[in-house]
C-alpha cells in the first residue's frame, strides 16, 4: 500500500439517508486499495472523529502517511485531532473548482495545474508569478487562504508523489452509484461481494507476475530502459 490515503463521503439516497465515509489508498499497481468504509447521519467533526479513529487502527500514525481530502472544515479538524504526526493535504481538484466559482477564471487554470504538479520551487515560483500578475486575488487566496503546502507537490511537508485529488475516492463513489439507493445492509453486501471479487482478481495477476515489478510499473518503466 502506497502511504497516501483518499478520504470522502459521500450521500445515500435510501429511505434512512446518511452518508458513506471512504478511505483508500493506492496498491503497488496504481490501483484502488479500500481500507475502510463507515455510515453516519451526516459528515460532522464527530462522525469523521470516530471514522478516522478506526482507520487509524488499521493503518497508524505516521510523518510518512498523507491524508488528503476537500477543505470541509469537520474533516480538516478531525484529522488534526486524530493523525498527529500524518501530513493532511487539500484536493487540488477541489481547490480549482472553488478557484473558478469564487474568481470566475477559468482560463487561469493551465497555470494553476502547473503549479500544483511542478517539483521544483523555482517552477512553482514561476507559475504563482503568471497567476499573481493576471488574478492577485487568486494568487492571495492560495497562498494565505488554502496554505501552498497543502495543494502544491513542492511545498508539501510529506510525500505525496502523483496524487494530487481524491479522484480514487472519487472512483469507488462512482461504483455504489447505483447501490447507494438501498437499504444499509443490502448496499454494504454490494460492497463485500465487489471487494471479494476485486481482490481474488487481483490475487490471480498477482500470482502471474515474473517479474520484480508490478504490470503498471513494468508497462510504465521497460520502454525507458529498452
Amino acid at each position: 500500500m502506497r502511504k497516501i490515503v483518499g478520504i470522502d463521503g459521500t450521500f445515500l439516497k435510501g429511505q434512512y439517508r446518511g452518508v458513506l465515509l471512504v478511505a483508500t489508498a493506492q496498491d503497488g499497481n496504481s490501483q484502488c486499495y479500500p481500507l475502510a468504509w463507515g455510515i453516519v447521519d451526516s459528515e460532522n467533526e464527530d462522525a469523521w472523529s470516530w471514522f478516522l479513529t478506526q482507520l487509524k487502527e488499521i493503518i497508524g500514525d505516521t510523518d510518512e502517511l498523507a491524508l488528503i481530502s476537500d477543505r470541509a472544515p469537520s474533516i480538516k479538524k478531525a484529522i488534526s485531532t486524530v493523525f498527529e504526526k500524518a501530513h493532511h493535504g487539500a484536493c487540488a481538484w477541489h481547490v480549482a473548482h472553488n478557484i473558478k466559482n469564487k474568481f470566475k477564471c477559468a482560463d487561469i487554470m493551465g497555470s494553476y495545474w502547473s503549479a500544483v504538479n511542478a517539483y521544483r520551487c523555482e517552477d512553482f515560483t514561476g507559475y504563482m508569478i503568471e497567476i499573481s500578475n493576471r488574478y492577485p486575488r487568486v494568487a492571495e487566496y492560495l497562498e494565505n487562504e488554502v496554505g501552498f503546502e497543502k495543494w502544491s507537490r513542492c511545498h508539501y511537508p510529506g510525500l505525496r508523489y502523483n496524487i494530487t485529488t481524491t479522484n480514487m475516492v472519487e472512483s469507488l463513489n462512482s461504483m455504489l452509484v447505483n447501490a447507494r439507493d438501498f437499504p444499509y445492509v443490502a448496499l454494504l453486501n454490494v460492497i463485500q461481494e465487489k471487494m471479494s471479487k476485486w481482490w481474488n482478481d487481483r490475487r490471480i495477476v498477482a500470482t502471474a507476475i515474473t517479474t520484480p515489478l508490478t504490470p503498471s510499473r513494468e508497462s510504465e518503466l521497460r520502454p525507458r530502459f529498452a
